[in-house]
């Protein structure tokens, strides 16, 4: 089968940022199937960038076609800018789409959700499936976490999400949460299906800690809690130097943030502020460095700004901390703090409560039997229920059976 695999923001081993895009499509391309990737140049790709007048560039990386439009992305975009690289993107992509030839399949990932209209549009000239992932559930997540305002705004999200799922022959989800809420809004049950984000379980199966990198920081004999990605609003990580402050006397306890974003620099000049010294602000590495650091870590925090509902979203970064070994702690209600407690993979501290995230940090550091005990139980449970290689072949299954009935479809 070929398929045209549109996600924005694809990132490799190389990059800083999730891969789950890379890693699937490697599968894919194992089990004798054929990947073009659509994708823009995000800041954390490692993708080189390109003269203002070219629309794409092809490359071949690990036996994916890569077509990567000019649409250069980074989290430190102001709204305007962040939307002129949507909508470029939307134009340069549905053009990629249409050149590709003999295609069987078009599957769109978000965010942002605007990778669904050139999947919708050139699946519809073509006259084959479109299949549509939703890794947030946008506009409703934007409206609650504050990012947008009701109003004609949320009206045009509201009309891109509509269009984006209506012609799908699957809608995929990455969390039960989202599934959930779905079925709440009234999608029928047989349109959607949870496939779960997972990692890839090679990367850290080998895995020696990389204690060097933390020597030159003077962390190798302290208890490390570490949060890796976006540094940006929605994060809210300055809960974690509101945990970092309630514990700055433990000084066998440190807090590293690797990462980038917007609220970067007024973190640092808050830790300034509070004379946080047992807090250190990172840079990003190349994912194929990620797994080395954190096995040299000891706790996974998962942070997210609080807003009025549970969340129903799970980060990659969950499963990374999982198949590394390491408990997880969640401070935002939902579907990860739900998972992480089922499967015995850490704790649900009390949601926006720095002095029970600071509890529970506290705990792990002063009871490392225990910590080895959860981080094991959440390593067996990644390789038994998490690795992309089992997503790749679930994917491939919604793929082949969406390609199937549109066989039938087009011949009836």
């Amino acid at each position: 089968m070929k398929i045209a695999y549109i996600h924005q923001h694809f990132v490799t081993n190389e990059g800083t940022s999730g891969t789950r895009s890379y890693d699937v499509s490697r599968f894919l391309i194992e089990m004798g199937h054929e990947v073009t990737m659509i994708c823009g140049l995000h800041d954390q790709s490692s993708l080189a960038r390109m003269p203002w007048y070219r629309l794409t560039r092809v490359e071949h990386i690990d036996g994916i076609k890569v077509v990567v439009c000019n649409a250069y992305y980074s989290n430190k975009l102001g709204v305007a800018s962040r939307l002129w690289c949507f909508a470029k993107f939307v134009f340069i992509a549905l053009l990629a789409c249409l050149r590709e030839r003999r295609l069987d399949l078009i599957f769109a990932t978000s965010t942002p959700l605007t990778v669904g209209i050139p999947g919708r549009i050139a699946a519809t000239i073509k006259r084959i499936p479109y299949v549509f992932e939703v890794r947030d559930l946008w506009p409703e997540d934007l409206l609650d976490a504050g990012r947008i305002k009701p109003g004609l705004q949320y009206k045009v999200w509201e009309w891109i999400e509509q269009f984006s799922y209506a012609r799908a022959r699957k809608v995929l989800l990455v969390s039960k949460g989202f599934h959930d809420r779905l079925l709440e809004r009234g999608m029928a049950p047989e349109r959607l299906q949870t496939v779960l984000l997972g990692a890839d379980g090679s990367l850290f199966r080998d895995v020696v800690p990389n204690t060097e990198f933390f020597r030159r920081y003077g962390l190798v004999e302290k208890t490390i809690a570490i949060y890796t990605g976006a540094h940006g609003d929605a994060n809210g990580l300055f809960q974690i130097l509101d945990a970092a402050e309630l514990l700055k006397e433990r000084k066998d306890i440190a807090f590293v943030l690797m990462g980038e974003g917007k609220m970067k620099e007024a973190l640092k000049a808050d830790v300034a502020k509070r004379g946080l010294d047992n807090v250190h602000l990172l840079d990003p590495v190349p994912k194929r460095e990620l797994p080395g650091i954190l096995a040299a870590c000891h706790i996974g925090l998962m942070i997210l700004k609080q807003i009025s509902r549970p969340r129903w979203v799970t980060p990659n970064k969950i499963f990374d901390y999982m198949f590394t070994g390491i408990p997880s702690i969640v401070n935002f209600a939902g579907t990860t703090a739900e998972m992480v407690e089922a499967d015995g993979a850490g704790f649900a501290s009390k949601p926006g409560d720095a002095t029970d995230l600071a509890a529970k940090i506290r705990h792990l550091a002063d009871d490392p039997e225990d910590r080895k005990r959860i981080g094991a139980r959440a390593r067996e449970v990644a390789y038994s229920r998490y690795d992309r290689r089992m997503i790749a072949e679930q994917l491939a299954g919604v793929f082949e059976e969406a390609a199937a009935n549109g066989r039938v479809h087009r011949t009836s």
